[in-house]
């Protein structure tokens, strides 16, 4: 065989070797961590004004066992009421609401004797029936990064949550339980990833180079 030939057949090889390091980044990007928890909710409502008030969610996990150890939830959010049906709209972001210079609002899911931790943003709505003393919430938490074996997360978790209205008119607070479902996907560091992919592409570059050495000599 020519050493042109040989060349040829080192280069194929030579990429064969470096794709290896690009597919195991490409499964490490797409590691994904379902979630499903269930979660005794406290609410804590403070008024802005007649429509717009700020609420601070805390929750315990009421599994035997926490996703992912993941034992606390806690939230500041922001909500308005409309006027016409009671029903509440749930933010994160208190400029949805023409409040550009309150603190954002945020989520955070950890546990004690855990490094994973979540954090993320919130949208909600809930209907409240004051009569009953009753409330039913849905929305969607966005995850937008994380610790532990959460770093880099993303994703999004939907909620269900049945509330117990405070009896007291002068207490504006709620007890519940809250669902949560989805899932979260991990995105490894661009250094781990460019290590990786550098990792097949050396011992491509070495095989090649021993390969063309070996050929000279024996010319």
């Amino acid at each position: 065989m020519t050493l042109h030939s040989y060349t040829v057949k080192l280069i194929s090889v030579a990429f064969a070797l470096a794709s290896v390091g690009l597919d195991t980044t490409r499964a490490i990007a797409q590691t994904i961590y379902p979630f499903n928890g269930n979660y005794d909710t406290k609410i804590e409502i403070v008024p802005i004004d007649e429509e717009l008030s700020q609420s601070v969610e805390l929750a315990t996990s009421s599994d035997p066992e926490a996703p992912y150890g993941l034992t606390q939830y806690e939230g500041l959010i922001y909500a308005r009421t409309d006027p016409a049906t009671g029903a509440l709209n749930f933010n994160t972001n208190p400029a949805t609401f023409g409040l550009p210079d309150l603190p954002p609002g945020y989520i955070v899911f950890e546990g004690e004797g855990t490094d994973n931790k979540l954090r993320g943003t919130a949208t909600a709505t809930a209907t409240l029936d004051r009569e009953n003393l009753t409330g039913f919430g849905s929305g969607t938490l966005t995850i937008t990064g994380g610790e532990g074996i959460f770093t880099g997360a993303t994703g999004t978790l939907d909620f269900t949550q049945v509330d117990r209205l405070n009896p007291d008119p002068n207490v504006l607070s709620l007890e519940g339980d809250a669902v949560i479902t989805g899932s979260i996907e991990t995105v490894p560091e661009p250094g781990g990833v460019g290590t990786l992919a550098g990792v097949g592409a050396i011992g491509a570059g070495l095989l090649l180079h021993r390969q063309r050495q070996k050929l000279t000599k024996n010319t």
